[in-house]
């Protein structure tokens, strides 16, 4: 199927065929019939990506301190790879998307219905059903891909709490804008636009508004105040983008007491005190077009309906505001019209195509080669950053036979950049390929167990990314599959593979008596609707990261853990705490995972100590200590910050061609796995 896609590093917008989304539980597989073009968001990634270094950062110099913070704490070379790895994954455009149901994913959508959804600009999509919406019958597709747009300006408006009367100013009359002034009227109230092109000033007029048309040092605040009879208007809705200040201050002045104003653009936010001081004003930030979640008032799909409702009605007309009409194949041409101001809604025209939902896509011919051949499940972050780029740039890589994901943008751009011979978003593509001897698992968590069921069912061996698994039980069918199975199974417990590890163990090894080891991990904070703090999909942080330092102590102290205590649980949400390990030799560990640290601090600190030693593992690049002879390595930030990624994939491919056990014994893998599981439970008892 075809698929807009933009890279950020050269500004290049492409029409690509890639692989098709399958069917998922509670998403729309969507066949595309129109899509429509966002002069806003699309416009500012399009120049973004045309932008040069310097122009990049002055885009985004909130990024700078982070940028900064991981030059400190990981090294100035890795994070330029990290950053050039980043803007070379060409993103989908898109986000304003109307087709037909193919797959309904269980959903209470029928397959034919005709719906509405934030799909990016393909020929089919998967998108979960709260992000969707059915369009009534009298309203026509090219106007249905109006509603994410048109959803995020009522957004906004709802935050307002217009009333029949209401006087609101709009300042940006560009798309968003303009139907933003459609929608207010639509609801009684009186209108007042701002902008600086005449022809947007104009057409708002069109529709019932009152305008200033802006100048270079204009102010309109007392254009406004009289229109008001000096009173002031009851709220303002910026849709601007601009990195003026002036806009926000000038919002305020407007308002009457107790007025509110709503950002949905992009401005510059240098609030004076005194501009919202005097009448008590309100500021708040819209959240695009609603909360991304089911059954909620103010969800991105109430929005959608809500629009489609208006659309349906008559009082919420936009079919002139489609400036250009276009096919698919034509896209890449039709974003040089995303500079021309006389230009509003780009719509873009599919046409069904039987290629639509192929969902593999040979590359180059399946190599007869004695090699090994190896399958990817999961294409995200992690794989195209660390296991693609060190599993290939082993002395004897595997075959990349075939890279799987949900999406198939980004698994093209994994295959092709990595010579893979196909691309795929089935996992069958990989299950059912006699040739695959190896499979590796770096999907979401709840997927590992059931995917490694399947490939050691196949008698293919696995290396799966931490977790193993997220319940007891998944862990005992594993357990019982791998020993029934001529195939072996390694999680991706790195650490342990570390030149630092092996360096610690075997200090910590020599040294007689008990060993205590504390692990501080600045873990950071995630989205509160990220996936992995999902109990379902996720498992939790504890289960899905702290296990990397279960395993970690399991390996330094090698022997048995016999117990495990919370010590500390945190209540941010984020899964944050501190937990005490006992081991069968009276050593003890502590990890930890700590959430509210600054990025600047290093991501993780081993402190090793024993009677009359002790030393240190500063962020995997340094080990300072005293006690010991020749116990100090490294020489700080400057030193190759190396976690064991390459030797531990170089010992797993050598052990499934040798047909040897698995690198990392089965009852450790188990047993660390069981204790994240069970210290996963106690984060949230």
């Amino acid at each position: 199927m075809y698929q807009i896609l933009q890279n950020l590093n050269s500004g290049k917008t492409e029409l690509v065929d890639v692989p098709a989304p399958g069917p998922s539980l509670g998403s729309l597989l969507i066949q595309t019939s129109h899509s429509l073009v966002s002069l806003g968001t699309e416009k500012m990634l399009v120049e973004f990506g045309k932008a040069g270094w310097i122009n990049k950062i002055r885009q985004q110099p909130e990024r700078v301190k982070d940028v900064l913070a991981k030059i400190s704490t990981e090294g100035l070379f890795p994070t330029i790879r990290a950053i050039r790895g980043k803007l070379s994954q060409p993103i989908p455009l898109g986000y304003c998307q109307v087709g037909r149901v193919v797959d309904q994913g269980g959903t209470e959508f029928a397959v034919g219905d005709r719906v509405v959804s934030n799909g990016a600009h393909a020929e089919v999509v998967s998108v979960k059903s709260y992000l969707c919406a059915k369009i009534p019958d009298n309203v026509l597709s090219a106007d249905a891909t109006f509603t994410p747009l048109a959803a995020i300006a009522l957004n906004g408006i709802r935050m307002l709490d217009v009333k029949p009367g209401s006087r609101i100013v709009v300042s940006g009359l560009g798309l968003i804008g303009q139907l933003a002034v459609r929608i207010l009227k639509a609801q009684g109230a009186e209108v007042f636009g701002i902008d600086l092109n005449p022809e947007k000033c104009a057409l708002a007029e069109k529709y019932g508004a009152r305008y200033f048309k802006a100048e270079k040092n204009s102010n309109p605040v007392s254009t406004i105040l009289s229109w008001t009879g000096g009173q002031g208007v009851d709220g303002v809705l910026i849709t601007a983008s601009s990195p003026s200040h002036d806009i926000i201050s000038q919002a305020a002045q407007s308002c009457r007491h107790h007025g509110k104003v709503v950002l949905i653009g992009v401005i510059g936010l240098n609030l004076k005190r005194g501009d919202f001081y005097r009448n008590e004003v309100s500021f708040q930030v819209s959240n695009s077009y609603g909360l991304r979640q089911a059954n909620h008032p103010f969800s991105a799909q109430e929005n959608f309906k809500r629009v489609l409702e208006l659309m349906s009605q008559g009082k919420l007309v936009v079919h002139d505001l489609i400036s250009i009409q276009k096919s698919i194949d034509e896209a890449p041409e039709v974003y040089s019209h995303l500079t021309d101001s006389k230009i509003f809604g780009i719509s873009l025209v599919y046409r069904p195509r039987p290629e639509n939902l192929i969902r593999q896509i040979q590359l180059k011919p399946m190599t007869n080669d004695a090699g090994l051949k190896v399958g990817i499940l999961g294409t995200g972050n992690f794989t195209q950053r660390t296991l693609l780029p060190e599993l290939m740039a082993l002395d004897q890589p595997p075959h990349l036979e075939v890279l799987v994901s949900a999406q198939g943008a980004s698994t093209l751009f994994s295959a092709k950049k990595f010579n893979a011979a196909s691309v795929a978003t089935n996992p069958d593509a990989v299950f059912k390929n006699g040739n695959i001897k190896a499979v590796f698992i770096s999907t979401r968590h709840h997927l590992h167990a059931t995917q490694t069921l399947t490939a050691l069912a196949n008698s293919q061996s696995v290396w799966v990314e931490k977790p193993l698994a997220l319940t007891e039980l998944e862990i005992d069918l594993i357990e019982k599959a791998v020993k029934s199975s001529s195939a072996i199974l390694m999680v991706g417990f790195n650490r342990r593979f570390a030149p630092l590890a092996l360096h610690a163990r075997k200090i910590i090894a020599a040294q007689a008596g008990p060993k205590t080891i504390t692990i501080n991990i600045n873990a950071g904070s995630l989205p509160p609707d990220h996936w992995t703090l999902n109990l379902v999909e996720g498992g939790g942080r504890i289960v899905g990261e702290a296990c990397h330092f279960i395993d970690l102590l399991r390996f330094l102290i090698s022997v048995p853990i016999s117990q495990v205590h919370l010590v500390e649980r945190f209540t941010d949400g984020q899964d944050g705490g501190k937990y005490k390990l006992e081991f069968t030799d009276g050593s003890t560990g502590y990890i930890n995972y700590l959430t509210n640290l600054p990025k600047i601090v290093p991501k993780e600190v081993i402190q090793v100590s024993g009677a009359g030693w002790n030393f240190e593992i500063n962020n995997w690049q340094q080990c300072r200590g005293q006690g010991v002879w020749g116990i100090n390595k490294g020489w700080g930030l400057f030193q190759k910050m190396d976690k064991g990624h390459s030797t531990a994939l170089a010992t797993f491919i050598a052990a499934v061609e040798s047909r040897q056990p698995s690198p990392i014994p089965l009852n450790e893998i188990i047993e660390v796995s069981r204790w994240a599981v069970r210290m996963q439970a106690m984060t949230h008892s």
